[in-house]
């Protein structure tokens, strides 16, 4: 994707800054620093979900989906 900004003289500073210090490409450094900026605007939750659907976790197996309400029964074998 292609991207052109203008941007002001502070941040125009901090970008090379921050390029500067990672010692990467304009990109790679706009990358890791939007990628940061996302991570600290990410919930518990939705984090929590995101690293499960990414390992794979989320819909893996089926069953009996009232299982937060009755897991004992599947548990044990019986309601407690």
């Amino acid at each position: 994707m292609h991207i052109e900004a203008e941007l002001d003289e502070v941040h125009a500073e901090r970008l090379q800054l921050l390029q500067e210090r990672l010692q990467k490409p304009l990109p790679e450094a706009l990358a890791l620093a939007i990628d940061a900026a996302l991570a600290q605007t990410e919930t518990t939750g939705s984090h929590a979900y995101r690293v499960l659907n990414e390992a794979g976790l989320i819909g893996c197996f089926e069953g009996d989906s009232r299982l937060s309400v009755d897991y004992k029964k599947h548990l044990w074998g019986k309601q407690r």
